[in-house]
C-alpha cells in the first residue's frame, strides 16, 4: 500500500472515530502531518465521496461513500437489530452511555451506541477497534472463551508488543464468576457484560461514564445492567442467527484493524 493510501486511511480512521466534524489544522495535528499533507489527503478523500465539507464550517465529516460502507458492515451484525432497543432503554435509565461490541479477530469493535443523558454527542458510532485485553468490553469478551483461546489471544497480544499487566490471567478467570469485567481506577467508569451463544462470548453490552465508577457501582445497578444483557443474550439462543458473526472464518491472527 502507497504512503498517500495509508495516510487517506488514517484520516478516516481520525473523523470516524472522533464522531464530529475536524478541520485541517485538526486532522494535521492528530496525524502529525502538515497542513499541507492533511489538506492534500482530504480533498483527495473528498473528491472520491469518502468525506463532504461540513455545511457551515471549514471542517470535514465523512461523506455519502463512507458511511455508505460503515453502514454495509453495521448491518452483517445481525445482534445490533435486537440489540439498540435495550441499550436506549439501559441508557435512559442510567444515563450513561450504552454500547454493543462486537468481537472481530482478537479485537473488540463497537457497533451500536445509545447516548446518555449527559453526552453532548452520540459520539462515532463504530470506533477504532481495541485488543480484547484492552477494555472492559473486550476482557468481558475473552474471559468468557475457551482457555486455548485466551492463551492464542495472550501470544498474539505479546507478539505485537501489547502490555499484559502482571496478574492479568488471574483476574480473567475470576470474571466469569463475577459475571462483569469493570475499569480501573483512575479510567472513566465502565463496566461490561458478556453476550454468550453456546457458553461462550462473542460480544458485550458496556456502559461508560462516571456513574459506574467506584461508590457508584452499587449492585443495584448491576443487577439492571445484567438483566438487559441477559435479555439480549436470551433471544440470540432463540435465534442462532442473531449470534451470526461475519469474520468467524478469518483465522483471528489474520485480522488487523485500526486503533
Amino acid at each position: 500500500m502507497s504512503s498517500s493510501a495509508k495516510r487517506a486511511l488514517k484520516i478516516l480512521t481520525a473523523l470516524g472515530e472522533s464522531g464530529r466534524p475536524m478541520g485541517v489544522t485538526e486532522i494535521a495535528r492528530t496525524l502529525n502531518i502538515a497542513p499541507g499533507t492533511a489538506f492534500r489527503g482530504l480533498d483527495a478523500l473528498q473528491r472520491a465521496g469518502l468525506l463532504t465539507r461540513h455545511p457551515s464550517a471549514p471542517r470535514f465529516v465523512l461523506g455519502p461513500a463512507a458511511l455508505g460502507l460503515r453502514q454495509s458492515l453495521l448491518s452483517l451484525f445481525r445482534i445490533r437489530d435486537i440489540a439498540l432497543p435495550y441499550l436506549r432503554q439501559l441508557a435512559s435509565a442510567s444515563g450513561e452511555t450504552t454500547s454493543l461490541y462486537v468481537r472481530i479477530g482478537w479485537y473488540a469493535a463497537r457497533t451500536a451506541v445509545a447516548p446518555g443523558a449527559a453526552e453532548v454527542t452520540s459520539g462515532a458510532i463504530l470506533k477504532g477497534a481495541q485488543p480484547l485485553s484492552a477494555e472492559p468490553s473486550g476482557r468481558a469478551i475473552l474471559a468468557h472463551l475457551p482457555r486455548n483461546q485466551v492463551a492464542r489471544f495472550l501470544k498474539w497480544a505479546t507478539a505485537r508488543g501489547i502490555v499484559i499487566p502482571p496478574g492479568f490471567e488471574r483476574q480473567l478467570a475470576a470474571l466469569p464468576a463475577r459475571g462483569f469485567a469493570s475499569a480501573s481506577p483512575p479510567d472513566t467508569g465502565a463496566v461490561a457484560f458478556p453476550i454468550r451463544k453456546s457458553d461462550q462470548a462473542f460480544a458485550s453490552v458496556a456502559i461508560e461514564g462516571p456513574g459506574f465508577s467506584g461508590t457508584s457501582l452499587t449492585g443495584e445497578r448491576i443487577a439492571e445492567c445484567r438483566a438487559i444483557a441477559g435479555a439480549i443474550e436470551a433471544l440470540v439462543r432463540v435465534n442462532r442467527d442473531m449470534g451470526r458473526q461475519p469474520f468467524e472464518h478469518i483465522d483471528p491472527d489474520d485480522v488487523v484493524l485500526p486503533s
